[in-house]
């Protein structure tokens, strides 16, 4: 069984996923991870596939490129090796939120204060927004801390070296 990174986007409407995963689907081929969103008029996903034995990366790449065609998305397929398809995805501990007056640099100095400390970034999302006052900046961050203890006062540090407000909350299982 193959694995394969998909990577597709185009111009947002309603049935992207379903046309994407009809073609998946003649092909028997499984979604097995998937992410997805859309960003001011775009869509894009990026997923990992298996293919069963019994299809071809040439009927993958006939259907996709048939994809393209009748859709108008651009679809780029990497396979991925049998190392990678088994590593099991990172879990979150945490989520960060960050609220601010919108600046250049937000985005950095959180990761980097992140990045610093041991903690894995497993999902991001920014967002501006015009408001009264002005345009406000907002992310919010699933991270992996795995036991980074200094990761509350790193980002405090950066909440007021860049004038913004970082909330840090500890994901229960019980609410997932």
């Amino acid at each position: 069984m193959s694995s394969i990174l998909l990577s597709i986007s185009g111009h947002d409407r309603p049935g992207i996923v379903r046309d994407v995963s009809e073609a998946l689907l003649h092909l028997e081929a499984n979604i097995e991870d998937s992410s997805m969103t859309a960003l001011r008029g775009r869509f894009t996903m990026m997923m990992i596939v298996s293919l069963p034995d019994d299809r071809s990366l040439g009927e993958l790449k006939a259907t996709l490129a048939e994809l393209e065609q009748r859709t108008h998305l651009t679809v780029q397929s990497q396979v991925i090796s049998d190392e990678e398809a088994a590593t099991q995805a990172l879990q979150p501990d945490h989520v960060i939120t960050v609220h601010g007056a919108d600046r250049v640099g937000i985005v950095h100095a959180v990761t980097a204060a992140l990045a610093d400390v041991g903690a894995s970034i497993v999902d991001v999302s920014t967002e501006q927004r015009e408001s009264e006052s002005g345009d406000v900046y907002m992310m919010v961050l699933e991270i992996a801390a795995n036991g980074a203890d200094a990761m509350d006062d790193a980002l405090q540090a950066v909440a007021g070296r860049i004038g913004v407000s970082v909330e840090v909350h500890v994901l229960d299982d019980a609410i997932l």
